[in-house]
């Protein structure tokens, strides 16, 4: 399942995938669109959810701490 939001300028995609031993996993990135394409810099997280929406709600609240915080772009991070 994945999920886009827009939140002050930038694009979070949240995705959350099924575990074989129960649960859901959960990632986001951050897309920064400009007029000559974009920049996306994902994240990972290590926390395991119980629903799919529970997953994706905790990608999309991470992606807005990032953004609110500032983050290094352009890499991939693992949170956690």
């Amino acid at each position: 399942m994945t999920s886009r939001q827009g939140y002050k300028g930038y694009v979070i995609v949240a995705r959350s995938c099924e575990l074989q031993d129960g649960g859901f996993s959960s990632e986001f990135s951050v897309e920064e669109h400009e007029a000559d394409g974009f920049m996306e810099t994902e994240f990972y997280m290590s926390e395991t959810f119980p629903t799919q929406e529970s997953a994706i709600d905790a990608g999309i609240r991470a992606g807005r701490q990032k953004i609110d915080a500032g983050f290094e772009r352009g890499r991939a991070v693992v949170n956690g």
